[in-house]
């Protein structure tokens, strides 16, 4: 209603058709009178030419207009939890001495415990492979042909649950290489502690004159490079995060001044979509309003001092191939748990939201999961009900007076007629200017509209027919005859309450106005 209320004061059409008498207001008695225009608006007319790419425009049954706004802030950052470079260690196993003598066989052996560590300080549990490769390289400073096994105990088959085995041999002194794709496999790390162990096994086939002084090395290191992962269980601790990092386009306030208006009961959801196995506390006084201009007012009230959690989703839910449940935590931001009032007062062109969220705020020793499809979605919606407050809301149009000859003019006034099913009341600022813009003469408030009687719900069920005549003096009969257009500023309030309880008016598809603006006056008889 507002973007467009300006628009009551162009000419209208029609000017010779104009008849004031027909809206019940008494005729400009006097020798002259000048129709300059009239307009009729219905608010569901003038509020469909508003609304913005962001801004949908709804009614409820009784026609009570509602602007709504819908965003969706995704996060998926699985790496701010956990983040799991190359492991790459290795280790080395003494033979034992044997003599030369005879042709034999010596086997020996070792289990060795390495540490899987992810780049901060969180116990793993469980990791499944989506990508990636395990390689083992061995080289050996025996003589004669060396026979080798590692099995990789904690790591195995998704299907089968077998732990990995890679074995090869070296033909006395040298190494060899053996590789296992990790691609539907797990490993499962044990003591708390990320820790997974390695058994070596090894034969080697001596000659007679072949012997071992008991400090020969088999040398070997183990790498699980290229990783990635469609789920991974551990206890992730607490970390902070950016839950939401972007903005909505306010259009109904950026498409003009906005100044003025106060909303009375808007309110913001946040349905949240979580599939991360672990709570997020979410700081809402990263929800800031921004006009453009440098004013910004952030989200403030018990919202943001409760600091409400989003909840994680069921550890038990997720395998390898199963997709986790996803839960629903709907938050909702009100004119009882925030200041979305004064936020909104301020006219912002934009809502930031640059929320930030601590995980396991809680219980940081919790078990936690993600897999690769894991994300925090935030379906938002504001809803703001056309139940306002107005205070001196400005908006001018002018009215053109090419055509009228006011030169031999005595006195005159500009006569304002509305027919007003709008909740405000208005008083006028009136300025003559000339072709370039200049001001020839003012007057200021003067009372033209009247609000007609608002019920305790806020609405207007009879309109108020209103008959307004701005007189000029001498001085702006003067200007007239100079002048090139009339600028009509209008102030628009809310009427005072009579109560201790603020007054919000109710905008409905149905309300309209009709304005019908003149000039009339007497000719100078002693020409």
């Amino acid at each position: 209603m507002f973007i467009a209320i300006s628009a009551f004061f162009v000419i209208g059409c029609n000017i010779g058709d104009l008849e004031f008498d027909d809206v019940g207001a008494p005729p400009i008695t006097g020798v002259f009178s000048f129709p300059l225009g009239e307009a009729r608006y219905r608010m569901d007319s003038i509020l469909s030419k508003q609304t913005g790419d962001s801004l949908g425009l709804t009614q409820d049954s009784t026609g009570l207009y509602t602007l709504a706004y819908f965003d969706t802030i995704t996060y998926s950052a699985n790496n701010d939890f956990v983040e799991i470079a190359d492991i790459d260690t290795g280790s080395v196993i003494t033979a034992p001495a044997s003599p030369a003598g005879e042709a034999r066989t010596v086997s020996f052996g070792n289990s060795f415990d390495f540490s899987y560590d992810p780049q901060g300080e969180e116990t793993l549990e469980e990791v499944f492979y989506e990508t990636g490769e395990l390689t083992i390289s061995t080289t050996s400073g025996l003589a004669g042909l060396l026979s080798y096994s590692y099995t990789v105990v904690n790591t195995t088959n998704v299907n089968t649950n077998n732990s990995v085995v890679l074995s090869g041999t070296i033909d006395g002194p040298g190494s060899d290489i053996q590789t296992q794709s990790l691609i539907n496999h797990k490993t499962r790390l044990t003591g708390g502690a990320n820790t997974f162990s390695i058994i070596l096994n090894v034969s080697v086939n001596l000659s007679a004159t072949d012997q071992l002084e008991g400090n020969e090395q088999i040398e070997f290191t183990i790498r699980y490079s290229d990783q990635t992962f469609n789920l991974v269980f551990g206890r992730f601790g607490q970390d902070t995060i950016q839950v939401g990092q972007q903005s909505i386009d306010l259009d109904f306030f950026s498409q003009s001044d906005r100044e003025g208006i106060t909303f009375g009961n808007p309110q913001m959801t946040f349905d949240f979509r979580n599939s991360f196995g672990l709570p997020v506390q979410v700081d809402f006084g990263g929800v800031i309003g921004d006009d453009g201009d440098g004013q910004v007012i952030p989200l403030s009230g018990s919202i943001v001092r409760s600091t409400p959690v989003i909840e994680g989703s069921d550890v038990t839910s997720p395998s390898a191939n199963t997709p986790a449940e996803v839960t629903q935590t709907v938050i909702e931001i009100n004119n009882t748990n925030s200041n979305i009032v004064q936020l909104l007062g301020s006219a912002p062109n934009s809502l930031v939201f640059d929320m930030e969220g601590l995980s396991n705020p809680d219980d940081a020793n919790q078990l936690n999961f993600f897999q690769n499809t894991s994300e925090i979605t935030a379906y938002v919606s504001m809803e703001i009900p056309m139940e306002i407050q107005l205070e001196n809301l400005r908006e001018t149009g002018t009215f053109d007076l090419d055509g009228i000859d006011i030169k031999e003019i005595d006195s005159a006034f500009i006569r304002v007629v509305t027919i007003n099913e709008l909740p405000f009341a208005a008083v006028v600022d009136l300025a003559i200017k000339d072709a370039d813009s200049t001001t020839l003469y003012t007057v200021a408030e003067n009372q033209i509209m009247v609000a007609p009687f608002i019920s305790v719900t806020g609405e207007v069920n009879d309109p108020n027919g209103v008959t307004a005549d701005i007189p000029l003096s001498p001085e702006g009969v003067d200007a007239l005859a100079e002048a090139s257009f009339v600028e009509i500023t209008l102030i628009l309030n809310t009427p005072p309450s009579q109560t201790s309880r603020d007054i919000y008016v109710k905008i409905r598809s149905d309300y309209e106005i009709l304005v019908k603006v003149g000039i009339g006056g007497k000719l100078n008889l002693d020409l």
